[in-house]
């Protein structure tokens, strides 16, 4: 098969199909060279700076290992491009100032344009056949992001034994359907998750720069729209913020960051220390936040039609244990002056 290799810190080289490559070099995917995966967790974890294009990539090397269905390739090369400037952060953002967006809508709008030079169209790659193996509970998406994450923030909980549950899984009637032989290998899936969410994805410094950026993007608002944000990458928007002299991005990439002074599961404990240091303090130097409850339904289905959380005692302990690890959190500016 006609195509070019990629090399790849993590899975070593991924090849991209020939038919693939206009694809792979239109601007939406290129776009991704600048976005970063993990948003602002290299203020905890310096290495942490890979983008969404080389997750795109491996989700593609991965998917390659079970389908050659080329619609479904395409899909897992462009399942990021909707994504705004830091990956998932600008979403949340413009959520908390009011404005909603959804990547995966995005992505949609923006598949002509990736599509452009393909001999696919928009509706093929939205209609894949295969597509569920990126998008299911155990999909190419969700195995590549935990290994490339944990690889690049130094936590050693990634490295799942992909290949083994990919040459097992089957696609049946829309679904993934796993055998039993490979379920310590999907629990270990849905453990390094686990571990990760407190690790890096929340971990107290990075929510801490996450609200910060919260209230560097209700500034910017003052002179972007939030369509025009959207449309930035990382380059971009540090560059809106320095050129607006934005007193938040300032202390986020100066590393000044809050730090937590409080922390409960009780919003209404958190919201009077809020209360309580703003007044004493100023708003400007206290923010509220939350440590978010990251559980979802694993969405994974056995090869008998039963649920993973039936079967799999350690996967349904862990949907309490996140639970408790959700909290509110008060963090101010405690320099003096």
């Amino acid at each position: 098969m006609a195509g070019k290799y990629v090399r790849d810190p993590v899975h070593g080289e991924i090849f991209v199909p020939e038919e693939l490559l206009p694809v792979l070099d239109s601007p939406p995917v290129q776009r991704l060279r600048r976005v970063h995966q993990l948003a602002l967790a290299h203020l905890v974890y310096p290495a942490a700076t890979h983008s969404r294009f080389s997750h795109s990539l491996g989700v593609l090397h991965i998917t390659e290992h079970v389908t050659d269905d080329l619609a479904t390739l395409a899909y897992a090369l462009l399942h990021d491009i909707g994504h705004g400037p830091f990956s998932h952060l600008s979403e949340y953002a413009l959520a908390k100032n009011g404005y909603d967006f959804d990547h995966d809508e995005r992505m949609k709008d923006l598949l002509r344009e990736a599509l452009q030079d393909s001999v696919l169209s928009p509706r093929e790659v939205l209609e894949a056949k295969d597509r569920v193996i990126v998008t299911g509970g155990i999909g190419t998406d969700r195995l590549d992001y935990l290994w490339r994450d944990a690889h690049f923030a130094g936590v050693s909980v990634g490295e799942i034994a992909w290949d083994r549950i990919v040459r097992n899984v089957r696609i049946a009637d829309g679904r993934l359907l796993v055998p039993y032989k490979v379920l310590p290998n999907v629990e270990h899936v849905f453990v390094s998750r686990f571990i990760l969410g407190d690790a890096v994805y929340f971990h107290k410094t990075v929510l801490v720069a996450d609200e910060m950026f919260v209230y560097a993007i209700r500034d910017l608002l003052n002179h972007y729209s939030p369509e025009e944000i959207m449309k930035m990458d990382d380059v971009a928007l540090t560059s809106a913020f320095r050129s607006t002299d934005n007193q938040w991005w300032r202390r986020i990439e100066g590393r000044e960051l809050f730090h937590i002074v409080f922390r409960s599961p009780d919003r209404s404990a958190a919201e009077e220390e809020y209360e309580r240091l703003s007044a004493e303090l100023g708003e400007e130097r206290v923010i509220l936040g939350e440590r978010l409850n990251w559980y979802k339904p694993p969405e994974v289905t056995m090869e008998d039609g039963k649920d993973i959380s039936e079967v799999s005692p350690l996967v349904a302990s862990l949907r309490d244990a996140e639970q408790r690890r959700h909290y509110y959190f008060v963090a101010a500016d405690v320099r003096k002056g």
